[in-house]
Order: C-alpha cells, then sequence, then structure tokens
C-alpha cells in the first residue's frame, strides 16, 4: 500500500494495464455463477454461525486460550467478507486485475493483511496450547492474561507491516485465486521477484514447514501430557483437554494444509481444479472454526443454543403480540356492530 500512496510512479510501471487485453482471456473462462452462489451461501452461514460463538468466546475472556480464539475470531469475520462476499460477486463480474485495478489492489492489501495477522495468530495459539502441555507455570509465564496481549499485538503489528510495505497476492478471476503475479493467466513476462520479497517468501515457507513442525510438538506433548493424566488426572479432565486439543488442531491442520498449497501454487504451476480446490481451503480457514467449536465445544454450543433460543422467543412474542388492548378492541367491536 506505500508504493499505491506515495510511489504512483512504480507502482504504475509494476501494474501497467498495457501489456495486456481483459478480453485476451474470454469471458466465460473468468465467470463462475456456480461457485459465486455456493461462495456466497456460505458467506452469510460462516458468518450467521461465527457471530454468536465470537459472544460465546468473549465470555470466557479469563483463558489465554480464549482469549486467542476471540482474536482470531474478530479476525476470521472481517476477512470473510473479502474472501467470501468479494470473491463471490467477483465470480459474478469476472473480474482480474485490470477490469479494476484499484478496488482489487486495495482489497488485496486488505486480505493479504489479515490472512497474516490470523495466520501469526494461529501459531501463537499453537504455542499457547504447547506451553500448556509442558507446565502450568510455564504457560502462565509465557500466556498469562496480560501477556497474551502481547501476542496478539505482535500478529497486529506483522499485519500492518504487510499491509504497508508488501506487495499484495492478487485475485484473477480466471483461476479463482489469488496471485502475486497481478497478470495471472495471461502471456506476460515479469520479474516475480519485483512483486515479493525475501520476508514474505521466508514467512510462507515458514507457514509451510515451521508451523507444521510446531504442529506436530503440540500434538506430541499433548500425547505425552494424556499419558501422565491417564495415571494422575481425573476422567472429566482429560475429556476436556481432548476436546480443546481436537478444536486446536483442527483449526490448525486446516492452516497447514492450505499453506503448503498456497506455497506450492505461487512457485510451481498447477491444474485450474487444484487451484480452485486451494482457495475453498483457504476459505474453509475462515469459516469452518465455528462449525469446530458447535461441534466440539459444550459451552459454546450451550451458549449458542440459548440465544438461539433466547431470539426465538422474542420473535414468537412479537408476532402473537396484540396491536390493541382489550378495552380498545371491545369498543372497537361495539361501534362495528352499532353501526350495522
Amino acid at each position: 500500500m506505500e508504493m499505491y500512496l506515495f510511489r504512483s510512479d512504480q507502482w504504475k510501471i509494476l501494474y501497467n494495464c498495457s501489456k495486456i487485453r481483459v478480453n485476451d482471456v474470454a469471458f466465460g473462462e473468468r465467470y463462475h455463477p456456480i461457485n459465486g452462489v455456493v461462495i456466497i451461501a456460505m458467506f452469510v452461514v460462516f458468518e450467521a454461525l461465527y457471530l454468536p460463538c465470537a459472544y460465546s468466546i468473549c465470555r470466557r475472556y479469563r483463558n489465554s486460550c480464549y482469549i486467542l480464539l476471540f482474536f482470531i475470531a474478530i479476525v476470521d469475520v472481517v476477512m470473510l467478507c473479502f474472501h467470501g462476499l468479494v470473491v463471490g460477486i467477483l465470480c459474478f463480474t469476472g473480474d482480474v486485475f485490470c477490469s479494476n485495478p484499484h478496488f482489487t489492489y486495495i482489497t488485496g492489501c486488505f486480505a493479504s493483511a489479515l490472512f497474516v495477522m490470523e495466520t501469526s495468530a494461529n501459531f501463537f495459539l499453537a504455542l499457547d496450547r504447547c506451553a500448556d502441555c509442558i507446565s502450568p507455570a510455564v504457560s502462565k509465564f509465557f500466556f498469562s492474561e496480560k501477556r497474551v496481549f502481547i501476542w496478539a499485538g505482535l500478529s497486529s503489528l506483522l499485519a500492518m507491516y504487510y499491509f504497508f510495505f508488501f506487495q499484495p497476492a492478487i485475485y484473477s478471476g480466471i483461476y479463482m485465486n489469488s496471485f502475486m503475479n497481478p497478470f495471472q493467466g495471461y502471456n506476460v513476462e515479469l520479474d516475480l521477484t519485483q512483486y515479493s520479497s525475501l520476508i514474505s517468501t521466508s514467512y510462507n515457507l515458514f507457514l509451510s514447514f515451521g508451523f507444521p513442525a510446531a504442529y506436530l510438538i503440540f500434538i506430541s506433548l499433548f500425547v505425552y501430557k494424556v499419558k501422565l493424566t491417564r495415571s494422575f488426572g481425573s476422567e472429566t479432565h482429560r475429556k476436556k483437554q481432548m476436546m480443546i486439543f481436537i478444536q486446536v488442531a483442527l483449526i490448525n491442520g486446516l492452516n497447514v494444509s492450505s499453506s503448503i498449497l498456497y506455497t506450492i501454487m505461487q512457485q510451481l504451476p498447477m491444474s485450474k481444479m487444484l487451484i480452485i480446490i486451494g482457495y475453498y481451503l483457504n476459505y474453509f480457514i475462515f469459516g469452518f472454526p465455528p462449525i469446530i467449536f458447535l461441534v466440539f465445544n459444550t459451552s459454546i454450543r450451550r451458549d449458542c443454543h440459548k440465544m438461539f433460543q433466547s431470539m426465538l422467543n422474542e420473535m414468537s412474542v412479537r408476532l402473537h403480540k396484540r396491536p390493541i388492548s382489550p378495552g380498545n378492541q371491545i369498543q372497537f367491536i361495539s361501534t362495528f356492530v352499532d353501526s350495522k
């Protein structure tokens, strides 16, 4: 975004749309109406499920794990607007970068920053769970109620740094996914090193290799802890720990698989179908957590059930509420009879 705002001459050189003609790729290849309907429908469902889950998570704000989950939930809810609603609309318009360069670039900056914020926060969540598996003292030292906000702050600073100083991945209507090459799908020769940096490449590699390593360490520590609690802990405590493990494992598992596929997609040629599958996998990173919470977290499921039940009761009361008082109703009937 810094180049777009303050070095517009250089931006116009790198993102010069005179290099291509949009219609060189037929509109039919950029038009994805079925995917557009599916993506927008999923956006509505994901948002409708995520908002009450986020409220329930907020009520458990004293636990470091839930603080990070709430932070991730806020990022996901916002990211779904870009990765769901905007992409769903673009599936109908068939836009590529040069169809609407300013809008596509700006939304790409926001989406890239939110992606970095979400993935880094999920990595810190994995570290939090690793610390908890090692010992409560280690967990308290690194992820106490106040210190956990430092980790959330680091994710926010990293996202802001990406937003201002890195070139974003640009959405391509041809492949229904985002690429560092703004002219992806067109016959244009580019020096892709001008669109990426060593830091961004290193971060993508970290997501592909460092994140899985932390994930495997978390699983190993958890299995070791389960063996200990099997001897010394209660059945209720083991079940609670297992549910937390499943939730974190599924959320981080989506991040790991999507990050690996995204990194490969940027470096090596892939089939169009596999690239579209990669989009949906990335979409699920932001949309699936509420489903995971509702299936595996009894407390969140109970809170959401109460919220929906309260909403239904309120709607029922409003629907059955009489618009006029009994006295006025009798007077109205008497007046009607007298007129007859």
